[in-house]
C-alpha cells in the first residue's frame, strides 16, 4: 500500500510538470497546423501558375519545412503517449498488488472471524447466553462470563464491520483498475492513430519533394527569364531600403536638432524610454498579422534553384489571409507613410531608437505623427490578383543597423 502510495505521489508531481509542457506541446502543434492551412491555401490559388512562378516553389518549400515540424511534434506525441502507456500499465501492476494484499487481508479477516464463531458455539454450551451466565458457581464467575460474552460479541461485530469494509475496498480497486485499463485502451488507440497520421504526412512530405524536384526541373529550363524577375525584385528591394534609410537619417537628425534646442544629448528621456521596453520585449513582440506563415526569412541566402543568385532579404515576407489585418508589434510613433512602386503602400513606425516597417499594404488607417499602441489597427494587406496572394514585407530597424525580425517576433520562425 505504501509502494503505491509513493508511486501515485510522484505520478501526480511528474503530470504536473509536464502539464506546461504538454500545453506548448498542443500550441506550437496548433500554429505548425495553421501555417500548414495557410501555405496550403496559397499553393491552391498559384497551382495553375506554377510553372510560371517562383512564388509556388516558395510556398512549396515552406509547406515542406512545416509537416516536416509537425512530423517532429507528432514523434513528440508518440513518445508522451508510450511514456503514459507505461505508467498506465505501472499503475494496473501496483493496482493488482493491492487487490492482492486486501484479498488476502480479507481471508485472514473471514478465518477469524470463523474461529470466535467456532470458539463462541463451543464454549455456549447451555443453548443460551444467560443459561451461561447464572450457571456460574459464583458472582465473580458470573461477572467474568459476563465480560467473556461482551468480548465475542463486540469482536464479532468488528470483524463483521472490518469484513464488510474490506470488501467495500475491494470492490472499489476493482472499479479503478477497470477505469485504469480503460485509460489504457484509449491512449493505446491514440497512439496508434498518431502513428497512421505521422506515416501519411511522411508519404505527402515525399510526394511534395518529388513535385518540388520536378518543378524545378522545368523552372531552370526557363532560367533566363526567371533571373530578370530576380533582379527586379532585388531593384525593388534595395529601392525599399534606401527610402527606409533615408527616412530614419531625417527622424535621426530631427531628434537632433531637438535635442540641441533643449540642451539634451540623444534620445529624449521618452524616446529612451521607449527604447529599453522594445529591448526588454526581445522574443516577445506579437505577430504583424493575426496569421500568417513566413515564406522567405531574413538575411544573405542561395537562391533555391539557382544556385549562383544570391539574394538578401531586409526583414520577412508573410504569406497571410486575404484582406488581412497589420498591427503594429509595439508602441510607437508613425514616423511617415509612403508608397513602393508595385507593392502596394508602406508605413515606418518609431520606437525610440528601433523602427518597424510594414510594406505590402493596400489601406492605411494611421497618420503620420500619430501615436500607436500594441496591436493596435494600422492597415489592411494588399491583395495580389496576378500572384493570387496577400504577402506582408516587415523589417524592424537599431539605427540604421536591419535586424533579423526572428530575433524579436515571438516564434516567429
Amino acid at each position: 500500500m505504501k509502494k503505491f502510495k509513493i508511486f501515485l505521489f510522484l505520478f501526480i508531481i511528474t503530470k504536473t510538470l509536464c502539464a506546461q509542457s504538454k500545453k506548448d506541446l498542443k500550441n506550437e502543434k496548433k500554429k505548425i497546423e495553421n501555417e500548414i492551412k495557410i501555405t496550403s491555401g496559397l499553393l491552391e490559388k498559384t497551382k495553375q501558375n506554377k510553372l510560371k512562378s517562383l512564388n509556388y516553389v516558395n510556398a512549396l518549400v515552406t509547406q515542406i519545412e512545416k509537416e516536416e515540424s509537425l512530423v517532429k511534434m507528432l514523434n513528440i506525441e508518440i513518445k508522451l503517449k508510450e511514456r503514459k502507456i507505461k505508467n498506465i500499465n505501472k499503475k494496473i501492476f501496483a493496482s493488482k498488488e493491492i487487490i492482492f494484499d486486501k484479498q488476502a487481508e480479507l481471508e485472514k479477516l473471514k478465518n477469524n472471524y470463523s474461529k470466535i464463531i467456532f470458539s463462541y458455539s463451543k464454549n455456549k454450551g447451555l443453548k443460551d447466553l444467560l443459561m451461561f451466565i447464572i450457571s456460574a458457581e459464583d458472582f465473580n464467575q458470573a461477572y467474568k462470563r459476563l465480560l467473556y460474552v461482551r468480548q465475542y460479541t463486540t469482536q464479532r461485530k468488528n470483524y463483521l464491520n472490518q469484513i464488510s469494509k474490506e470488501q467495500k475496498q475491494l470492490r472499489q480497486e476493482i472499479v479503478n483498475l477497470e477505469n485504469i485499463k480503460k485509460e489504457l485502451e484509449t491512449t493505446t488507440f491514440q497512439k496508434k492513430k498518431l502513428y497512421e497520421k505521422k506515416h501519411e504526412n511522411l508519404n505527402e512530405i515525399s510526394i511534395k519533394k518529388n513535385e518540388k524536384q520536378q518543378l524545378i526541373t522545368n523552372l531552370v529550363k526557363s532560367e533566363k527569364y526567371f533571373k530578370q524577375k530576380l533582379k527586379e525584385k532585388q531593384k525593388k528591394s534595395k529601392e525599399l531600403d534606401e527610402k527606409i534609410r533615408k527616412i530614419i537619417e531625417e527622424e535621426i537628425k530631427k531628434a537632433r536638432k531637438l535635442a540641441e534646442k533643449t540642451n539634451k544629448l540623444n534620445l529624449s528621456p521618452e524616446a529612451l524610454e521607449l527604447t529599453k521596453k522594445f529591448t526588454g520585449n526581445k522574443r516577445k513582440l506579437p505577430w504583424p498579422v493575426d496569421n500568417g506563415v513566413v515564406i522567405q526569412k531574413f538575411g544573405n541566402k542561395k537562391h533555391q534553384i539557382f544556385s549562383e543568385v544570391e539574394t538578401f532579404n531586409n526583414g520577412v515576407d508573410i504569406a497571410t489571409d486575404k484582406n488581412a489585418i497589420v498591427n503594429a508589434v509595439f508602441d510607437g510613433t508613425i514616423s511617415r507613410i509612403f508608397l513602393v512602386k508595385g507593392e502596394g503602400k508602406a508605413i515606418l513606425i518609431s520606437h525610440g531608437e528601433f523602427y518597424t516597417v510594414y510594406s505590402g499594404l493596400q489601406d492605411v488607417v494611421v497618420e503620420t505623427g500619430e501615436k500607436i499602441l500594441t496591436r493596435e489597427k494600422i492597415g489592411k494587406v494588399r491583395y495580389n490578383e496576378k500572384e493570387q496572394r496577400s504577402l506582408l514585407h516587415f523589417e524592424i530597424w537599431k539605427g540604421y543597423d536591419k535586424v533579423d525580425p526572428g530575433d524579436w517576433i515571438y516564434k516567429l520562425y
